[in-house]
């Protein structure tokens, strides 16, 4: 039998006259103040806006991949901080990808470019040397991320994408044990063994003790400095941020 149809609403924000919530079958996806892009509500999207934020001097204009679009809140967040930024949106939903460019249109003259698509087929058919300051992973049906964003080879492939100081920046959204990010940490590190790993979220999620989003940040060439204590300073509180020695214990515990 055929799919049935997934149901699509914008709901407007109780706090703000001119806030959505993109909901697919009443799970929330996304959140746009279409008065103000660089209004981050999401917990794990703000610590995502403190990575963009970190990179290069500010204002300067970033090339970024974006694997998962949903109401393309952080395109329309990098373009509002760093104008001129050239963008690629991948997003499977064609139907998804019209309504929210219907209801809620990416600003005027922005370089930012939609394509639906299957994300891993994208990462394998871009040319290497693609040379994306940062590809952001944000891949969910409802609560579940496909299976291949497990894998050594889609993660090898972002990273494979990546200019010379890029970062990987995967949203984790993960069950109490963090094993789905045990599971994508790994399969980066099978990737690119000497790739530097970054990961926030809110305390008690990082702990492992209680669900919720992390943001794994994964740097080929290095992290930027001061990332960490950007991240664990600028919240969302209570912050936790885990790098190094720790987040090697975090994962892996002692060996």
């Amino acid at each position: 039998m055929p799919a049935s149809p997934r149901r699509i609403e914008f709901e407007t924000d109780v706090f703000s006259s001119t806030g959505f919530t993109l909901l697919v079958d009443d799970v929330a996806q996304s959140h746009v103040d279409r008065a103000d892009p660089t209004r981050l509500f999401f917990e794990y999207v703000r610590r995502i806006g403190h990575v963009v934020d970190a990179m290069g001097l500010p204002g300067e204009p970033l090339r970024v991949l974006h694997l998962g679009g949903g109401a393309m809140t952080l395109p329309r967040y990098v373009e509002a901080t760093r104008p001129d930024s050239q963008q690629l949106v991948v997003e499977i939903d064609g139907e998804l990808a019209r309504l929210v460019q219907d209801r809620l249109p990416l600003p005027t003259g922005a370089d930012i470019a939609v394509r639906v698509d299957d994300a891993a087929s994208v990462v394998v058919e871009l040319p290497g040397g693609a040379s994306f300051d940062l590809v952001i992973v944000d891949l969910y049906d409802r609560l579940d991320a496909p299976a291949f964003v497990e894998t050594g080879v889609f993660m090898g492939g972002c990273l494979g994408l990546l200019a010379d100081r890029g970062l990987l920046v995967v949203n984790v959204a993960d069950a109490a044990g963090l094993a789905r990010l045990r599971a994508q940490a790994r399969a980066i590190a099978r990737a690119d063994p000497g790739t530097d790993l970054l990961v926030a979220g809110d305390a008690s999620v990082v702990s492992g003790a209680e669900e919720g989003n992390v943001v794994l940040v994964a740097a080929p060439r290095g992290l930027p400095p001061g990332l960490a204590g950007r991240l664990a300073a600028l919240g969302p509180h209570p912050a936790a941020v885990l790098e190094g020695d720790r987040l090697d214990f975090a994962l892996w515990g002692a060996c």
